[in-house]
């Protein structure tokens, strides 16, 4: 199944593409609905090739279990970073992210995430659903403030 979640930021693409590549932008928008143990052995930025395991932890609470990401691409000229992930009760979570210059100033921003769980598919993709909606509200609140200078 897919979940496809797309916000307009009013912020240049250039910026959001650089918090992209940032292992806290992750932690960062996650915060509260889905945490990663052992996060500070995070590089501080993605590389291309590069996988890193950690241990979810749902609500930031609750034990789930080891996932991995791969970065398959990350494509500074059509910023695009690609993941191929999984761990535990999802055999595959690929996640491309895709960020679009849209005006001047405004720019799209794209989750677009294919979800394989076997039977437990629909469930994933319903959490997968509020994962990207919330992520996006904590993206416009990250930039909000990085942008105060």
């Amino acid at each position: 199944m897919k979940v496809i979640v797309s916000s307009a930021f009013q912020a240049p693409a250039e910026l959001i593409w650089t918090l992209v590549k940032k292992s806290a932008t992750l932690v960062y928008v996650t915060k509260g609905v889905l945490a990663f143990t052992g996060s500070s052995t995070f590089p501080e930025q993605w590389q291309q090739g590069h996988t890193v395991d950690s241990s979810l932890r749902f609500f930031g609470w609750l034990p789930g279990w080891r996932h991995q990401i791969t970065f398959v691409k990350i494509d500074d000229d059509q910023r695009i970073l690609s993941t191929n992930e999984g761990g535990g009760l999802v055999s595959v979570w690929n996640h491309q992210i895709r960020v679009v210059a849209d005006a001047e100033g405004i720019s799209r921003y794209v989750d677009e995430v294919d979800i394989r769980a076997g039977i437990v598919t629909p469930l994933v993709w319903g959490y997968a659903q509020c994962l990207y909606r919330y992520r996006q509200w904590r993206w416009k609140s990250l930039l909000a403030s990085s942008l105060v200078v």
